[in-house]
């Protein structure tokens, strides 16, 4: 039996494709299926690693003025003229990045930073500042550590700072940034699961690229297909006559 012998019993084998006969066609294709679960792997893997900043920390910072302004639009201003005066010099960040041991580029920590001022029902002032980062210890560092600086340079304001001429009279980190959990799974496991999703693509494209083809290419392959021996095969010498 030659090997051009097969596209007679290619129904046959379509119908009752066995195990042996799955992992024959994957063997013999390996390179087709290793290939594309190993694309998914890296086009994953890449992908987790540089995504976007998966977690986020915020810290809260409470002040009070010596002199609390009459309504809420005026308390309002003096906290963000508070803020402008304590955030606005350049050493106020690069003296954060230090304390949280951040070595970034200036531009990707204001990118990753989101602070701003509010005024509670209370009549109280708050700073929120909120970071994000890759590892959920490194955004709480630094959210604390802005947290810190700022309630230390808000206690050092005095009243010739600001325009009103009310100096700080308290402020104090109110609520320490903790490290989340769970903001995102990462970048091995998208990689594992990309691989997963190659091999059965890989798979299925050996499996069809395997039911088209027309002859069998040794005779373990005519083996697997007739389930049943072959005791012997006749070499096709066709091609070698057509080069000759």
């Amino acid at each position: 039996m030659t090997s051009t012998d097969r596209r007679g019993w290619q129904d046959g084998r379509r119908d009752a494709t066995t195990l042996a006969e799955v992992l024959h066609v994957l063997r013999g294709r390996r390179l087709l299926v290793v290939g594309a679960s190993l694309v998914l792997a890296g086009v994953a893997l890449l992908f987790g690693l540089f995504r976007g900043p998966a977690y986020t920390a915020e810290a809260v910072v409470g002040f009070t003025p010596q002199q609390m302004p009459d309504d809420e639009n005026a308390r309002l201003a003096f906290a963000q003229e508070v803020f402008s005066a304590i955030t606005s010099p350049g050493s106020f960040s690069e003296g954060v990045k230090a304390e949280a041991g951040w070595h970034g580029g200036s531009e990707e920590f204001r990118n990753r930073l989101d602070p701003g001022v509010t005024v509670t029902g209370g009549g109280g002032m708050e700073m929120r500042v909120a970071f994000s980062g890759r590892e959920p210890e490194a955004a709480a560092r630094v959210a604390n550590a802005y947290a810190e600086t700022f309630a230390l340079e808000a206690g050092r304001l005095g009243g010739g700072q600001l325009s009103g001429g009310t100096g700080i009279a308290d402020a104090r980190v109110m609520r320490r940034a903790v490290p989340s959990e769970g903001s995102g799974p990462p970048a091995v496991l998208y990689a594992a699961v990309a691989a997963g999703v190659g091999l059965l693509l890989g798979g299925g494209a050996a499996l069809s690229l395997e039911g088209r083809a027309g002859g069998w290419r040794d005779v373990r392959d005519a083996e697997v297909t007739l389930k049943a021996p072959v005791l012997g095969a006749i070499p096709d010498y066709s091609r070698a006559e057509n080069e000759g």
